[in-house]
């Protein structure tokens, strides 16, 4: 079966380095096959035999944190459920532009209690409008000299760790996941 990983602050703004092939090799000493890495924010496709997502992140968080010296959160999702919300497209016509920034947040857990979406902030800055498994989809509006990944606000509202990807950057993974599928 094809996974895919996301881990959480790895290389962003110098902290947490970890090189990509060095990320690689960590995945497949664990075992896993057709091991490959998607740009350097610790995105990681691979296929294991094994069906429990909880173990496989489980196991792979344990390796991750014994090598990074840290707690590091990695958030395991199957290539078919990616696929499935890339195809159906949350954001439907809107794109990201140089106002607008399209986010996926994958949730580490369900949230405690019910979500009461959509939940737009009062000046209109961040728009969380679906849910979709473990996954919210966002649009944030980009104000200049602010950072637009609304990270801390999405853990505090909800409660559950996250990790945020634009939505182009989850395009492109299931992308080369799906291309993988053709090459081997």
């Amino acid at each position: 079966m094809k996974y895919i990983a996301f881990l959480r602050a790895v290389n962003v703004g110098g902290h947490n380095k970890i090189k990509m092939d060095a990320l690689k090799k960590l995945f497949v000493s664990l075992g896993y096959k057709n091991v490959e890495t998607v740009i350097q924010s610790g995105n990681v496709i691979f296929e294991t035999l094994e069906k429990n997502v909880s173990a496989i992140t489980t196991k792979i968080e344990k390796k991750v944190n014994e090598f990074m010296k840290k707690d590091i959160a990695v958030f395991v999702r199957t290539f078919s459920e990616l696929s499935k919300i890339v195809i159906s497209n949350p954001f439907g016509k809107t794109k990201a532009d140089d106002k607008i920034k399209t986010y996926v947040f994958f949730l580490y857990k369900e949230p405690e209690g019910k979500l009461k979406l959509p939940l737009v902030l009062p000046n209109k800055e961040i728009n969380v409008f679906e849910k979709i498994n473990l996954s919210l989809f966002m649009l944030v509006k980009k104000i200049p000299g602010k950072a637009s990944s609304p990270n801390d606000f999405i853990e505090k509202t909800f409660g559950v760790s996250v990790t945020a990807r634009n939505w182009n950057v989850v395009c492109n993974i299931v992308e080369k996941a799906s291309a993988q599928n053709h090459e081997t």
